[in-house]
């Protein structure tokens, strides 16, 4: 599948939009606005876009947008929306975690919203499969199995970590499910959800 760049709050993202559709695998459209965009009505503007095209939207937001992002996904309860990074907990410490849980569980009760665990790295360049471990057994446990993808984030996580590193550690902290769960965690889901 590929998931295209495109500014949803600019005057030709529908132009953009149709030229990413001319490739059979474009599935769905990350964009890279930082700010409070969520709710600017130019956004939203181009974000109804992704119903009329059937795509879905990825989009990466720490915890104090969450709310935002779960206004966005119940008023267009048909557009899937992926949370990028797992909602990029990049502080590490109690307080933050227990924000960011809660945030989770706030969005994860909009159907339409599934969550991608990676690039735990970008918060903690010194982690470890024990520092990453409350991270995705909270999003697989307020999500369920069903709702929740792996990712790579290759080639950025690259920067302080190796691809077989991140694959076994993913793999260590989810050594507990079942071989279905697994199957769904890393390939399953992607390939629904994506219909690949």
């Amino acid at each position: 599948a590929i998931v295209g760049h495109v500014d949803l709050r600019s005057s030709n993202a529908k132009e953009v939009i149709e030229d990413h559709l001319k490739y059979k695998n474009f599935k769905g459209i990350r964009d890279f606005s930082y700010g409070d965009y969520l709710t600017s009505s130019a956004f939203r503007r181009g974000f109804k876009l992704l119903e009329e095209y059937e795509l879905i939207a990825c989009i990466a937001t720490e915890w104090p947008e969450i709310s935002k992002l779960r206004n966005l996904a119940y008023t267009h309860p048909n557009i899937r929306i992926i949370l990028d990074h797992a909602g990029k907990p990049i502080e590490r410490n109690d307080e933050y975690f227990s924000n960011w849980k809660n945030g989770l569980k706030s969005i994860s009760k909009e159907d339409n919203v599934i969550c991608k665990i990676s690039g735990l790295g970008m918060g903690d360049h010194d982690w470890t499969t024990e520092s990453i471990k409350p991270y995705v057994e909270t999003c697989i446990e307020v999500f369920g199995i069903d709702r929740v993808i792996f990712g790579s984030n290759w080639p950025v996580d690259s920067l302080w970590s190796n691809y077989e590193k991140v694959i076994n550690s993913y793999r260590e902290i989810t050594n507990q499910l079942t071989l279905s769960e697994r199957e769904k965690f890393f390939f399953k889901n992607v390939d629904y959800i994506y219909d690949i």
